[in-house]
C-alpha cells in the first residue's frame, strides 16, 4: 500500500506517466494498484489537463532481444510489439513468438490484429 497522501500520489503517477510507463510499472514503482493508476489518469482528464500522452521511444536492443528469445526483464507495450512484429516477419508460429517474447499467446493475437487494423 502506497504510503503517499493522495495529491502527493496524482502528481507522483502524473510524472512516471509522462515517462510513458504503463499502469502496471507506475503501480509497482508507487506501491498501488494499476486501477488507482487508471483513476488518476481519468481525473487528470476530467480537470482539462492539456498534456498529450506519446508513446515511449523504444530500446532497439531490447526489441532484438526479445525477438532473438532473451527478453529483458521489463520490456514497454511498444517493443514488445515491435518484437512481436519481428518475430510474425520472420514466419514464426504464435506459440514460438510467445515463448521468445515472453508474453501470453493472446497478446500476440492481440499485437497482430492492432498492426493489421492500423
Amino acid at each position: 500500500m502506497s504510503t503517499l497522501i493522495p495529491t502527493q500520489l496524482h502528481d507522483a503517477i502524473a510524472e512516471l506517466d509522462r515517462q510513458g510507463l504503463s499502469a502496471r510499472i507506475i503501480a509497482n514503482q508507487l506501491g498501488c494498484s494499476p486501477r488507482t493508476v487508471h483513476r488518476a489518469r481519468s481525473k487528470r482528464r476530467a480537470a482539462g489537463d492539456d498534456w498529450t500522452w506519446t508513446p515511449p521511444e523504444p530500446d532497439e536492443a531490447a526489441i532484438e532481444r526479445a525477438a532473438a528469445g532473451d527478453p529483458p526483464e521489463t520490456l514497454t507495450w511498444v517493443e514488445r510489439r515491435a518484437a512481436i512484429a519481428q518475430c510474425d516477419q520472420w514466419g514464426l508460429p504464435a506459440r514460438t513468438i510467445a515463448a521468445r517474447v515472453g508474453c501470453t499467446r493472446q497478446t500476440v493475437y492481440y499485437a497482430r490484429a492492432r498492426r493489421a487494423a492500423a
